[in-house]
């Protein structure tokens, strides 16, 4: 086969490739060059989702006539000068293709004028072929227009998703954009309508009031954290906000939005046992990391960063998001243990920060809430599963199961960090197991043991012959069978014991706790209430669902039309 030189042309249709994936990516690159060009204001026209047009108009400095011919050319950007500035990247975007590669795909126009120039200037280019700077009117900006997008390059087209999936992406472009620059107003229309629009006010409170509503808004516990010249700062939403998705976990690194799993990690790990299962948090934060411990170009369309020190990322946003969590749930500052990050060219988990409040990073850092208290009546149980209770101030409904698991999985930490374990001898159960079970098992029988399991590995597969007990309620085997098989499916690293711990907790206080359609007596009920009242977080249960509701006198009163 004989090797050939590619044409200038289908070079700059495959550098549009890499950067120009759909509409969203042309309004990303648009946006990041208006913002770099000192916008106070960016407008984003669509139409039909940007398949067919997308404006970007901004009042930045704009350019002048010699700038606007050498903007379109490949590898042509202001924004560096020379191999040393790769490594300091403080601008949003620096490679030099983005008007280059729009206008080999599409049909591109150009409006701009500086402030101290009396005429604008006008440049087109479609398909890759440069028109020639004409002077126009203009205001101080720029204004681009890109129309059939991948007009010459069908093939491309057949991957683009119907009007209404692209507008989608689109906006989340602008989403982004607007949390990570809340000082620039932003407007966004689709067909001709106004869809988005946001204060420029400068407070990202405002900027998530525009995206999220005022119910969010006003319910943020504000994040801050700084560590090694790394600095956390923004909000999360409070425990009583969450989402089925990770849709509204936003995160931008100097300025510039990215996809971060590791601060997804983190920030979760931060709400652990503080929401259902599979809920997540809602989170707007940025990171401050020094321009030269950061590579912003790894990712042809800009989404994603590498840091040289992401343990440092890990625990900044863990402990960041900790401390708002401090503030909401009442306790003093420093009561939730700080994780150490590792400072190591790639990416570990953070090793759990020494503290005797715990026996594990993850484990017993659920702070006091609000108590029952010892003054209450019990009134009696409803549906044979809420307990109903009285106390001077409210009137209480608690969730028995979710209760007694919450004290279960309390009593669990407590043993753990007095070095003891609850155990009974039971019938041994003898069960087959696959290769995979069984490498699962070798692995973590030391783990095991310490949660009070006893198992012996035969040739085929096991033998269990102990297991833990817990209020005197035995843990059938197929139960502990269960209990093995989630924690061999369970997320995390393979041999981390905190994870394994926390996941095995869990369920063993679920297997024993009391369940729903069981009858109480009043003395049951009382020494459950009792033993709640005793737990250091008595509001959720170990999975993150509420175990009480409470309506107070004036509640009361609303609901009644009282007042």
């Amino acid at each position: 086969m004989k090797i050939q030189v590619l044409s200038p042309e289908t070079i700059l249709k495959i550098a549009a490739g890499e950067v120009v994936e759909r509409p969203a990516s042309v309004v990303k690159e648009l946006v990041d060059n208006a913002i770099d060009a000192g916008a106070g204001t960016i407008v984003i026209e669509a139409l039909t989702g940007g398949l067919d047009k997308i404006t970007v108009t901004d009042d930045g400095e704009g350019m002048g006539p010699g700038d606007l011919a050498l903007a379109v050319l490949s590898h042509s950007t202001s924004k560096i000068k020379s191999g040393v500035d790769l490594f300091n990247v403080a601008t949003m975007g620096f490679r030099g293709e983005a008007l280059a590669s729009i206008g080999a795909i599409a049909k591109m126009s150009i409006l701009t004028r500086r402030r101290q120039d009396t005429a604008g200037a006008i440049l087109s280019v479609v398909g890759g072929q440069r028109g020639e700077v004409e002077a126009a009117a203009s205001p101080v900006g720029t204004k681009v227009t890109v129309e059939d997008l991948f007009f010459n390059t069908p093939a491309r087209q057949k991957f683009l998703g119907k009007p209404a999936t692209e507008f989608s992406a689109l906006a989340n472009v602008v989403h982004q954009l607007l949390l990570a620059w809340p000082d620039i107003r932003f407007k966004l229309y689709h067909n001709g309508k106004l869809s988005l629009s946001s204060p420029g006010s400068g407070s990202l409170t405002d900027a998530i009031a525009s995206l999220a509503g005022t119910k969010i808004a006003e319910n943020l516990l504000q994040c801050s954290f700084q560590q090694g010249g790394y600095t956390l700062t923004g909000f999360i939403a409070s425990p009583d906000f969450h989402r089925s998705n990770r849709a509204m976990q936003y995160f931008s690194v100097n300025g510039r939005p990215v996809s971060l799993r590791l601060a997804g990690s983190a920030l979760e790990r931060a709400f652990h046992t503080l929401l259902p299962s599979q809920r997540y948090p809602i989170a707007f934060l940025n990171l401050d990391v020094p321009t030269d411990q950061v590579d912003v170009n790894v990712h042809p369309t800009k989404r994603e960063v590498k840091f040289s020190e992401a343990g440092i990322i890990y625990a900044l946003v863990l402990n960041g998001c900790r401390r708002g969590l401090e503030d909401y749930l009442g306790v003093p500052r420093g009561f939730i243990p700080e994780v150490i990050p590792y400072t190591s060219p790639g990416y570990s988990r953070p090793e759990p920060a020494k503290s005797s409040l715990t026996v594990q990073e993850g484990f017993s850092w659920a702070p006091v809430g609000e108590r029952i208290g010892s003054s209450y009546t019990i009134l009696g149980q409803v549906f044979s599963t809420f307990l109903v209770a009285a106390t001077a101030d409210e009137l209480r409904l608690v969730d028995q199961h979710a209760a007694q698991e919450r004290v279960l999985y309390e009593k669990y930490l407590g043993l753990l960090k007095e070095g003891k374990k609850a155990g009974q001898v039971i019938i041994p159960l003898e069960t087959p197991l696959d290769g995979r079970s069984r490498h699962f098992l070798e692995a973590c029988l030391p783990q095991l043991a310490e949660l009070g399991f006893r198992l012996e590995l035969t040739e085929g597969g096991m033998v269990l012959r102990e297991a833990p007990i817990l209020f005197k309620k035995t843990l059938s085997g197929a139960d502990v069978l269960e209990i093995l098989e989630t924690l061999q499916h369970s997320e995390g690293p393979a041999g981390a014991l905190a994870d394994y711990q926390q996941t095995a907790l869990k369920l063993m206080a679920c297997k024993g706790a009391i369940k729903a359609n069981q009858p109480l007596s009043a003395a049951e009920s009382l020494q459950l209430l009792l033993d709640l009242d005793a737990c250091e977080n008595n509001r959720t249960c170990p999975h993150g669902r509420p175990i009480w509701v409470a309506f107070d006198k004036n509640k009361l009163e609303i609901m009644f039309a009282r007042r």
